[in-house]
């Protein structure tokens, strides 16, 4: 975990233990033809009980930096797309999938120097980042060659997050378009649910009964509370 990084503690209110995961507002991904639904992952889950009775809590940490991220699952089914990346390397093999990922730069009005990567397929790569135009405001570029899909798609692309356990795990990514450069717009807002969601499966979107953590206000920290009642509060701190 660098020094620029989020931190989201969870405090249960209610009886029992319970587990919770997180995960990030989904991205968009502008001017995308493709009929593949967005999909998102868990970047942490975790189980915890009673605050007032254990005084236990969940810390779940999430690097600030943006990445751009790459999946080919090959022989792994759709509920085996899972994305863990040692960063000691660029890439590793997961359950029959193969991951890459890149630090990024968003590109802004006056433009950005490291705001695309260039994807390699055989074997499956990123670039280092280099300016590319066109890319969408406050997004970053994927440059995707020429390839064919498959009736099930093997390539996704998308966001990355790097977690408090130095695992980095796709958050929010498509089937790419072949021959195009794929814009991703991602978002610093994170939220926490209720549930049991391993890290780095994928997990359905919903934004209702959740925690909202939103990054983009300036703060580092977020107290989420699952309450007696069921509900959440989440309070931004320093």
């Amino acid at each position: 975990m660098t020094s620029s990084s989020y931190q989201i503690i969870v405090r249960n209110l209610s009886q029992t233990t319970q587990y919770f995961y997180v995960f990030q507002k989904q991205a968009a991904f502008p001017l995308r033809p493709s009929p593949d639904p967005i999909l998102s992952g868990s970047l942490g889950c975790q189980s915890v009980g009673n605050y007032a009775t254990t005084g236990a809590q969940i810390n779940f940490g999430l690097d600030s930096q943006v990445y751009a991220g790459a999946l080919s699952t090959k022989q792994a089914s759709a509920s085996q797309v899972i994305a863990l990346l040692s960063l000691n390397a660029a890439t590793l093999s997961v359950v029959g999938s193969t991951s890459a990922f890149r630090a990024v730069t968003l590109t802004t009005a006056d433009g950005s120097p490291d705001n695309c990567t260039s994807l390699t397929l055989d074997p499956l790569g990123l670039s280092a980042p280099a300016n590319q135009a066109g890319i969408a405001i406050g997004g970053f570029g994927i440059n995707v060659p020429s390839y064919t899909p498959l009736p099930h798609p093997e390539l996704y692309c998308g966001v990355v997050a790097l977690n408090n356990n130095q695992a980095i795990i796709l958050s929010s990514f498509v089937a790419p378009v072949p021959n195009a450069i794929m814009n991703c717009i991602p978002k610093q807002i994170f939220f926490v649910k209720m549930g049991y969601q391993p890290v780095g499966s994928t997990v359905a979107y919903d934004e209702s009964n959740a925690a909202c953590c939103d990054f983009t206000t300036g703060y580092t920290t977020y107290t989420v509370t699952y309450n007696a009642t069921g509900t959440f509060s989440a309070t931004g701190g320093p």
